[in-house]
């Protein structure tokens, strides 16, 4: 283990002794095939399917000529495994042998680590009580109840099933007798403490339990469904230190790499659905605890794919959930939300048990965008003289949130197909009340004192991926057909900076010659000062740190924009 010297802490010193540990081939080594060509390791990218290998791993970083993915360790276990930020730094942390306090909770102590590890321990303990008592001869019945509904032995236990028994202190004691303490138990939501006789009484009794488990396989609560009458029908662990229901997505530890593979999520409300479509074959599920979908939700999966899709009950409770979503997936773009409308009566745990995985699979195939799914159900919801407020208050809202103009005009007639009101009048509303445009303008000769630099961030994606493209690869691999490509399909660019990539895509093809490759070419295609920057992006080794990038691309902006004027 590497121990940190005495003197103050922060996440970007821990985040530098990991760093300075971690081997990214070998990383990325382990999911997959790289073969070593020249200076760098090559293989078949696992961010999008291709045949021939265009993934390219350098000691520091990777870069990806099909699809363009890039950057370094960070981000690849990011997006590989849906983890936060922090989350990545500790398992890397862990993975490499580094000793990093600074990542945990602020006002870190050892005593808040070990109460910590306690919960993990006394979760752990109860999952393998509840599997062992669904196993004794003694419960056949909960076994037989197992069986109807539709899940194999074999099954059942590779994923935890277990049972609560009917006595009510059966855990509390079993736990005690282990040498847990009462307190662990109720803190891990196991236990209740009865204000009449100060006693500890189990939380879950004659239930069903599944087990929950973070995105490390740890157990950190459970999931019960009765076995009678009693009602609730499913009971959830309450909210404890090492388990919040907005976080957590049930079986998304095991779903990841599906989803990842599959560009595509499936979130179902509850975790029967998500168990039995994965004994169909369907292993890209996940399920909300009780919870509609939030925005740490939405935003996990969004680090594994760009496709969710919601599968709710058909009945009001379920439909309000979808609605509810809209909000949410507003805030995170770059996700395309759709809505999978199951047969009336129908979940997917009851839809695939009769009609099977493949016919699931076919409605998943025709699910509905999420915006349009909510526009059609507000409007038949509502009755005919409430359909103007409903438009101007919430249907507008949404549509302004549309940067697609066809799309935004295709859902604004449909909405006039369904409602009656003229397209025009929902088109100037939307255009009247629209929020700013964060694009950035289209540039017009500006005074000098106005010659400002915009930032990286504030880039159109065509251009900020024509600079990434540039600095994330070497030059004997800069693959002119990908970056004409990249130019040529993208409708958004401005005149000047289309102007600018024929310029550049003509010195290309003219003076980059595969058998002598060097920087000339880039002479008749930006000033001296734009060729300094790039070869600066690409000759420096702290280029890769955020901010020295950034302030090296603010450069670069400013002198393509005064070469601009001074033309």
């Amino acid at each position: 283990m590497v121990c940190l010297p005495g003197g103050s802490m922060s996440v970007e010193e821990a985040k530098k002794r990991i760093m300075n540990r971690v081997d990214l081939p070998a990383l990325i080594g382990e999911q997959v095939e790289l073969r070593l060509r020249g200076g760098h390791h090559t293989g078949l990218c696992p961010f999008h399917e291709e045949r021939s290998p265009s993934f390219c791993v350098y000691h520091d970083h990777y870069f990806c000529f099909g699809c363009r993915a890039q950057g370094d360790a960070i981000k690849y276990v990011r997006e590989t495994q849906g983890l936060t930020y922090i989350e990545t730094l500790k398992y890397l942390a862990e993975k490499y042998g580094v000793d990093a306090p600074e990542l945990e909770k602020p006002n870190f102590d050892k005593s808040a680590q070990l109460a910590e590890a306690a919960l993990y321990k006394v979760c752990a303990e109860a999952a393998q009580y509840f599997r062992e008592q669904l196993a004794r001869p003694m419960n056949a019945k909960a076994r037989e109840y197992v069986e109807s509904r539709g899940f194999t032995p074999e099954f059942a236990e590779e994923y935890g099933f277990g049972l609560a028994a009917t006595d009510t202190n059966a855990l509390v004691n079993h736990l005690l007798k282990k040498g847990r303490a009462i307190q662990d138990m109720i803190t891990a939501s196991l236990a209740l403490s009865s204000k009449h006789d100060n006693r500890a009484y189990d939380f879950f009794i004659n239930r069903l339990m599944i087990p929950i488990a973070d995105m490390h396989g740890r157990v950190i609560a459970f999931g019960g469904r009765s076995l009678g009458d009693e009602l609730p029908k499913y009971k959830n662990s309450m909210n404890t230190p090492v388990f919040d229901k907005s976080q957590v997505l049930y079986g998304l530890h095991r779903a990841k790499e599906s989803i990842r593979t599959q560009r595509q999520a499936i979130v179902c409300e509850g975790y029967m659905d998500v168990l039995q479509l994965t004994q169909m074959g369907v292993s890209n599920s996940v399920a909300c605890l009780g919870t509609a979908l939030t925005l740490p939700h939405l935003r996990r999966l969004a680090a594994l794919t760009p496709q969710v899709n919601l599968v709710f009950d058909g009945d009001k409770a379920g439909k309000n959930a979808t609605l509810r979503t809209v909000s949410t997936a507003l805030e995170v773009p770059h996700v395309e939300c759709r809505v999978v409308v199951l047969p009336p009566g129908e979940d997917p745990d009851t839809f695939t048990r009769k009609f099977g995985a493949d016919a699931f699979r076919d409605y998943v195939q025709k699910a509905k965008g999420l915006l349009d799914f909510a526009i059609e159900t507000r409007i038949a919801e509502t009755h005919d003289l409430g359909i103007p407020d409903l438009i101007s208050k919430e249907i507008v809202p949404w549509l302004q949130s549309i940067k697609d103009p066809l799309k935004r005009d295709f859902l604004i007639n449909r909405i006039s197909e369904l409602t009656g009101i003229a397209a025009q009048g929902m088109q100037q509303a939307v255009k009247g009340e629209a929020p700013v445009k964060k694009t950035p303008p289209r540039l017009q000769p500006p005074s000098d004192d106005k010659v400002e630099a915009r930032t990286v961030t504030a880039l159109a994606g065509p251009e900020l991926e024509l600079f990434g493209h540039l600095y994330w690869s070497r030059l004997d691999e800069l693959d002119i057909d990908q970056i004409e490509h990249m130019f040529l399909s993208q409708l958004e660019l401005e005149d000047v900076w289309l102007d600018f990539a024929k310029e550049l895509l003509r010195a290309l093809r003219k003076n980059l010659n595969p058998s002598d490759q060097n920087k000339a070419f880039w002479v008749s295609a930006a000033t001296a000062e734009v060729l300094d920057l790039i070869l600066g992006l690409e000759k420096s080794r702290g280029a890769y740190e955020t901010e020295f990038r950034q302030r090296q691309f603010d450069k670069l902006i400013r002198a393509i924009r005064k070469r601009q004027l001074d033309d």
